[in-house]
């Protein structure tokens, strides 16, 4: 049986895969639309060992109600199959805001990571700015504090200062 994700206290990103997210980000920042990437790895008690980013095939989409960003079951499909072969988890879905970064109820609803303990990472500003995880806005999925089998867990947000000395970009 895997362990939870809700053991992790430690990530390490490596630097080209948080590289390949920021890149990922800022390209569809810079075409005015949200984008999307997930960090999939490996886990080692309470460490986590990011691999790789996937950036999914996604839609942006733009209307009266604002910026969203969406990735279509084919291509979820597609991730999963993945994941599996690779024996990679998902750990954490990273997307980017207009401006400052927030959980909106949107990311809330429709999140691609959805195991307990697991990560979700809003980038502000369309990813101009070097990618930085005390500049984001980091969420955990977690358990209520009245949690019972079966009932919903919620995005809890991380402090900017316990996600950057939890999650660490790796020089090498």
């Amino acid at each position: 049986m895997r362990p939870s994700l809700t053991q992790v206290s430690s990530v390490g990103v490596p630097k080209p895969v948080a590289d390949a997210t920021h890149a990922a980000l800022f390209a569809a920042g810079r075409r005015g639309l949200e984008g999307m990437a997930l960090w999939a790895g490996t886990q080692d008690g309470t460490a986590f060992h990011v691999r790789e980013a996937i950036v999914p095939q996604q839609k942006g989409i733009r209307s009266d109600h604002g910026l969203a960003v969406m990735v279509d079951a084919p291509e979820l499909q597609r991730i999963n199959l993945h994941l599996y072969q690779a024996e990679l988890r998902l750990l954490a879905q990273i997307h980017s805001h207009p401006t400052h970064a927030f959980h909106s109820e949107m990311d809330d609803e429709y999140a691609i990571t959805t195991a307990l303990g697991s990560f979700s990472i809003v980038v502000p500003d369309f990813a101009v700015d070097p990618f930085s995880i005390a500049r984001c806005a980091t969420y955990r999925l977690s358990p209520r504090p009245w949690w019972k089998p079966g009932s919903r867990p919620y995005w809890a947000s991380v402090s900017a200062r316990a996600a950057a000395s939890m999650i660490t970009i790796l020089k090498d």
